[in-house]
């Protein structure tokens, strides 16, 4: 017969699945137990082995619909074997061509993968013939069943009708989806881990209508776990004698069910501690958080109202700005992990909340853009944020983007290069090294630093670099190092490598004291020098002092080695010998314990002797007993209990010298095997009194769990058991549900019953987060209640800029001077439709020669002058002064001959009230009315408003150029107007806008 462990089949476990319903994993709340209703939601926590995939828990490393990730389900014929989808077949199939044939009988694979039979032949015990033989059946069919093409004509096969699904019992006889053929019959198979319950595969281990057995329903608020029924409590809490208890702060389970602490001592972080923990405080014997504890809010016994909650030690209608009453505690619904965008939303393992949204867990110094981990401080597609990309010809530096590059560094074509170090930009961008050069200190040069050289372009210390040891290329060979620029034999401690040899300069009399220090003639190198003769104490044995008492290759005598296991001691070979042994004809002996020289070499006990402490002895101490010629207790020595050499099985210990189950303390042997009848269900009080489906066994007695009641023989929970409200038998009316012990009315999911109404406390602004907590109304907004928390949303054009939600939405955006278009926002002059504007053709203090009128554009003048030929009509420092309030962040310069007759450039910073990053600096300029190319500005100390300086291009006194010039040693001071090539004097102009 075909035993179970010939599958897993997944070709028939996944139509079986089909067929009957079968689920992939354990149900999280409740599960299909013919017909009987779970009367509470219960929070499961996976097993480790498990992952929650939706409502269940599943395997999955073999659950083939959830294969290493949930919702990756194998293909029909494929198992899910470690985490992968692979193709199994059942014993005495083979994969051939992603599918499982019978090699004994299938045509087209007969005997090995793609060895068909000929027209008209069959396939017979592996080998192709005209005939099956008396062990197979002769059947006829399509190619399909053949197994090989045969044109569309009916051909013969062999059939195994004992095995074969298809001919199960005879030809023809097809088992159906989720059957195989066991001796000839069709019967149902289920994976291993799964058994066939009520003509379904069921996990028996973690079902909960079919817990340990079939039928074996688990109880209101119970889930099966290792064929068990538990308790299943909430995540913080842990099950200690059918009790959800907090073993991190409950005084009677303190870190661990039942460990309670001493009078005096609280339990703070699962320890019993004299004080708690920092950032709680004892209340009662209980450590509470003061700051969001609504029952000691601020002070132990301080109990916030009713619709208020505890934030920062405070009772408050609401939790502060950025937190959200979650159950009472304010959480901050952006970065909480547990909470995470929504109260009870936790971010699953590896995930952080970052957003009120779970991410990827970046390491530091990244920040997780769209699942990918970016740097924002050097990113130029992430620079300061996600998603914020830098311009072209800019680069993310510091997490900004910059025409220029940090300290040190300047940008070339959008790349930030070091100009002192870089090969391809040596002192400026583009400037590359010849060959045979290096970059150093910002010029192309033909050697590198003092102490190395330049192999190839790259600085190397050819004294010591093991690729160009003592020149460019020159590679040591293995084992050798590069020292002193040869390459070198790595040689052990205590030698020394004297031109690629290793030798002991000690007493080598070619390398007495040094490499290369030969000793004369009738010499010997003794402790590194050479010497007439040796040191006292050694002897010259060849050329080398020897000290002849203790050296074991020349013991008494030059050559004369000790043999092995011996040792040279004051010039002779002696055994050697372990604390407490003692030699005896070279061999070593313990005197106190061997019968052969007990006490004294060579003096041998008596038959029926042992030698205990020296001394043959005929019994032994005590209770004990000769056996094999040492003492033992028969007692309770267990290789020999009772009589010598009989040996106690394995699980059994001599007890009076009987062989007996032994089991630990506080088990009990039930039929050979060690049971715990205070907790067993199955052996409640002693052996073999198996307690009720649903009830536990506590303290050796069949018990409901708790917080259920009995109730005529059935546990039931009177606290939301409809059938037994309140009280046993007390059954609630159609339309009610049991909350707290009462009959109320039965909203649907989401909803609480407020005094008869149903309704949503987590967007009902009358009812948000608890009955009868109306949200107030603000000014400028409309009222919002949030996952339970009340809040406001400014109607459009209004701002909360204060951070007080007593005064709701107080400033209006659109004319609000100090918060103009967005909070803080302080405008100089005056806000309109939320923007600052300037509300005349100059600024205020304004002086000098008026220009043209740009105000229609937003422009206002700050600076007039007009430049005369050979004169210095501007100063060279503070002549832009009435320009330079932060207010005002960009600028227009314009020149010409007169205000009709002028070309201008436009500025995106103003750099008078912000200096210039770099000279030049490029990207600045965004408009101006005549065609130029080019894009740098120009500022003697990145300041156009002191010493000497010029805008867009030029050197400041190269009047051809499309050049305006701003100092006192050019022909005029102010250039050529942007390439107007002016003869005379010409006007300036400054202009800007907020």
């Amino acid at each position: 017969m075909m035993t179970r462990q010939l599958f897993p089949w997944i070709a028939i476990a996944a139509l079986g699945a089909a067929l009957f319903g079968c689920t992939s994993g354990t149900a999280i709340v409740g599960g299909n137990d013919g017909g009987s209703t779970m009367d509470v939601a219960v929070d499961v926590q996976c097993t480790t082995a498990q992952t929650r995939c939706g409502a269940a828990c599943v395997d999955p490393q073999s659950d083939p619909d959830n294969c290493g990730s949930c919702g990756t389900r194998c293909a029909r014929i494929e198992a899910c074997v470690m985490g992968r989808c692979a193709l199994q077949c059942p014993t005495g199939q083979a994969a051939c061509d992603g599918r499982c044939v019978d090699l004994a009988t299938d045509r087209a694979n007969c005997g090995v993968c793609g060895t068909a039979c000929a027209s008209g032949q069959v396939c017979a015990n592996r080998q192709c013939g005209l005939e099956c033989g008396a062990s197979l059946a002769t059947c006829a069919g399509s190619a399909s069943d053949a197994g090989a093409s045969d044109g569309g004509a009916g051909e013969r096969y062999c059939a195994n009708t004992r095995t074969d699904r298809n001919n199960c019992g005879g030809c023809g006889m097809a088992c159906a989806a989720g059957q195989i053929c066991d001796n000839g019959v069709c019967t149902l198979s289920c994976p291993a881990g799964q058994s066939a319950c009520g003509g379904r595969c069921i996990d028996l281990s973690a079902d909960n209508a079919n817990c340990g057995a079939c039928g074996t329903a688990c109880a209101s608020g119970q889930v099966c776990s290792a064929g068990t029924c538990q308790v299943s409590c909430l995540a913080g809490t842990t099950n200690c004698s059918g009790a959800c208890r907090d073993l991190t702060t409950d005084n009677a389970h303190c870190g661990a069910c039942g460990t309670a602490c001493p009078s005096g001592q609280v339990c703070s972080g699962g320890m019993c501690q004299v004080s708690c923990l920092a950032g709680t405080t004892n209340c009662s014997g209980a450590c509470r958080d003061l700051q969001v504890s609504n029952a000691n809010c601020g002070a132990c016994g301080m109990a916030c109202a009713s619709g208020q909650v505890c934030s920062a030690g405070t009772c408050q209608v609401s939790c502060l700005a950025g937190t959200t009453d979650c159950s009472g505690a304010c959480r901050d619904l952006t970065t909480d992990n547990a909470n995470c965008g929504a109260c009870g939303t936790a971010c699953a393992p590896g995930q952080l909340c970052s957003g009120g949204m779970c991410r990827v867990s970046c390491a530091a110094g990244t920040t997780n853009c769209s699942g990918a981990c970016r740097d924002l401080a050097t990113d130029n597609a992430n620079c300061g944020g996600c998603g914020t990309s830098c311009d072209p010809g800019q680069v993310c530096s510091g997490g900004m983007c910059r025409v220029s590059c940090a300290a040190g560094t300047s940008n070339c074509t959008g790349v930030c290069r070091d100009l002192q170090t870089d090969n391809n930009n040596c002192g400026e961008c583009g400037t590359s090294c010849a060959p045979g050069q290096v970059c150093s200190g910002g010029m192309c040069r033909v050697s590198c630093a003092a102490g190395t050289t330049n192999c190839t372009g790259v600085c190397r210390d050819l004294q010591s670099d093991n690729a160009n040891c003592g020149g460019c290329g020159t590679a040591c060979a293995p084992g050798q190092l590069c020292s002193g620029g040869m390459c070198r034999v790595s040689c052990a401690a205590g030698t020394t490598n004297c031109a690629g040899v290793c030798r002991d300069v000690q007493t080598d009399n070619a390398n007495c004291g040094a490499c290369g220090l030969g000793c004369p003639d009738g010499q010997l190198c003794s402790g590194g020098m050479c010497r007439v003769s040796c040191v006292a104490g050694t002897t010259n044995c060849a050329g080398v002092c020897r000290d002849l008492q203790t050296d074991n290759a020349n013991c008494g005598g030059c050559g004369m080695p000790c043999a092995p296991g011996s040792a040279c001691q004051a010039g002779v070979c002696a055994v050697t010998c372990a604390a407490g042994t003692t030699v005896c004809s070279n061999t070593c002996r313990d005197l106190q314990t061997d019968r052969a020289h007990c006490g004294a070499c060579g003096t041998a006990c008596a038959a029926g002797q042992v030698c205990a402490s020296g001394v043959c002895a005929v019994s032994c101490p005590g209770t004990q007993s000769v056996c094999g010629g040492r003492c033992v207790d028969l007692q309770t020595d267990s290789a020999n209990c009772g009589v010598c050499n009989t040996a106690c099985s394995a699980g059994q210990a001599c007890q009076g010298g009987v062989c007996v189950v032994r089991c630990p303390t506080g088990l009990s042997n039930c039929g050979g095997l060690c049971r715990d009848v205070t907790v067993d269900t199955n052996n409640c009080g002693g052996c073999g009194v198996v307690c009720p489906s649903g009830r536990l066994c506590t303290a050796g007695a069949c018990t409901c769990p708790a917080p259920l009641r009995d109730c005529s023989g059935a546990c039931r929970d009177v606290q939301t058991d409809p059938l037994a409200c309140g009280a046993c038998g007390n059954a609630c009316p159609a339309g009610q549900a049991c909350n707290a012990g009462l009959c109320v009315a039965l909203c649907g999911t989401g909803q609480t019953n407020c005094s008869g109404s149903c309704r949503s406390l987590g967007s009902d602004i009358a009812h948000c987060g608890a009955c009868g907590n109306v949200c107030p109304t603000r000014a400028n907004a409309t009222t919002t209640c949030t996952s339970g928390g009340c809040g406001f949303a400014c109607v459009t054009g209004f701002r909360d800029c204060n951070g007080n939600p007593a005064d709701g939405c107080e400033v209006n955006l659109a004319s609000d001077n100090a918060n103009c278009g967005a909070c803080g926002n302080v405008c100089a002059t005056s806000c309109s439709a939320g923007a600052c504007v300037l509300t005349g053709r100059t600024i205020p203090g304004f002086s000098g020669q008026l220009g043209p009128d740009y105000s229609n554009e937003g422009w206002s003048q700050c600076v007039g002058y007009f430049d005369q030929v050979n004169s210095d009509d501007i100063p060279n420092s503070g002549w832009a002064n009435p320009c330079a309030s932060s207010t005002y962040r960009r600028l227009r310069l314009a020149c010409g001959a007169s205000a009709g007759a002028v070309r201008y450039i436009d500025v995106s910073r103003n750099v008078f009230a912000t200096p210039l990053v770099s000279y030049p600096e490029t990207g600045l300029i965004y408009n101006r009315n005549y065609p130029a190319s080019d894009n740098h500005i120009y500022a003697d100390g990145n300041n156009p408003n002191t010493g000497v300086s010029w805008w867009d291009n030029g050197n400041g006194c190269n009047e051809g150029s499309n050049s305006i010039t701003i100092n006192n040693i050019c022909t005029y001071d102010v250039a050529n107007c942007f390439g107007q090539n002016l003869p005379g004097s010409r006007y300036l102009y400054v202009y800007v806008q907020p």
